[in-house]
Formats: C-alpha cells, sequence, structure tokens
C-alpha cells in the first residue's frame, strides 16, 4: 500500500489545545457549492458516508449518525459559513470542514480533533474511504465517471494498520 496513491492524504497532529488531530486533504473536481451540499444535506451525506446521517445545518443544530440502533452518535453544530466552513461535534470530537475553490474544482480539508486517541485509526480509516466515496458520488451525479472506485483502493482493515502505523510513529 503506498500512500503516494491516495485520493485521500491525511497527516496526524495537534489541535491548538494540544488535542491529537487528524487532517485530510482531498481535492474535487467540483465546485465548493456542490462539495458543500454533499457534506451538509443530511441525505447526500448519508449516501457516501455509508449510514444514516442527520444534520441541521445551523450554528447549534443537530448533527446524528446512526451507526446501529445501539449506537446513535449525537452531536451539535458548531459553525456555518456557507459554502467553505461546517464544524460540528460528535463522540467527544471535533469536526471541522474547510471548502476553498482550487482551479475548476474544491480542495476539501477536514481536520478532526480526536476526544479518543485510541480510536483514531479507525475514524482515520473511515473518513479516507468516506472522502473517496464522496468524489464518486459528485462524479456520477455530474454525468461523468467516477474517478476512482472506492473498491479499487486499500481495504477498511489495511487502512486501520495504515493509520495505527501513522499514530504510533508520531507517539
Amino acid at each position: 500500500m503506498d500512500p503516494r496513491t491516495f485520493r485521500t492524504r491525511a497527516t496526524l497532529g495537534t489541535a491548538d489545545g494540544g488535542t491529537p488531530a487528524l487532517r485530510f486533504e482531498h481535492d474535487y473536481g467540483h465546485a465548493p457549492e456542490r462539495v458543500w451540499r454533499a457534506v451538509t444535506d443530511g441525505e447526500r451525506h448519508s449516501e457516501w458516508f455509508g449510514f444514516p446521517v442527520v444534520i441541521e445545518p445551523v450554528k447549534d443544530g443537530r448533527f446524528s449518525v446512526t451507526f446501529s440502533p445501539d449506537m446513535v452518535e449525537e452531536g451539535r453544530v458548531l459553525e456555518v459559513d456557507e459554502p467553505h466552513r461546517f464544524a460540528y461535534t460528535g463522540r467527544g470530537d471535533v469536526y471541522r470542514w474547510t471548502i476553498t475553490p482550487d482551479g475548476d474544482g474544491s480542495r476539501v480539508v477536514l481536520e478532526n480533533e480526536m476526544g479518543d486517541p485510541d480510536h483514531m485509526p479507525y475514524s482515520a480509516a473511515g473518513f479516507h474511504l468516506a472522502l473517496d466515496k464522496m468524489e464518486d458520488l459528485l462524479d456520477r451525479e455530474a454525468g461523468r465517471p467516477a474517478s476512482g472506485s472506492a473498491d479499487d483502493g486499500p481495504s477498511f482493515d489495511d487502512l486501520v494498520g495504515y493509520y495505527t502505523d501513522l499514530r504510533d510513529k508520531s507517539a
């Protein structure tokens, strides 16, 4: 597995308060407004994230993800600056999305301040695959071939191993 071939790039660092933080970057061939809708509309977010998501995209609005009937992650929207910045809480984490124009498309930066560093490899693997799936969804909606297939890249388990090694090397 060669990280140089990843469509989603990730680094591990710390947030302002010293909290461990993951930073994902992904370039999309779509306008910021299209990417914004994919991130902030619950139904569209659910399509690429793989689990039902409810979003009230207003400050202090609800954000929830249902992983199973017994595991529902509840959070709150912290920031809404359409179509540039969106932030919310969940599972003790803070998620900050920044969407900027980049040529004919957009660059997305997702910063995930980790409430539970031991969960980092799993969260990282999930977001890595989800950000790739979001690109494929946007490509199909635009009537063009998907940029790649999440099925063609590394598996969830392979990415958990990769991100575990990244965490351990950073310690």
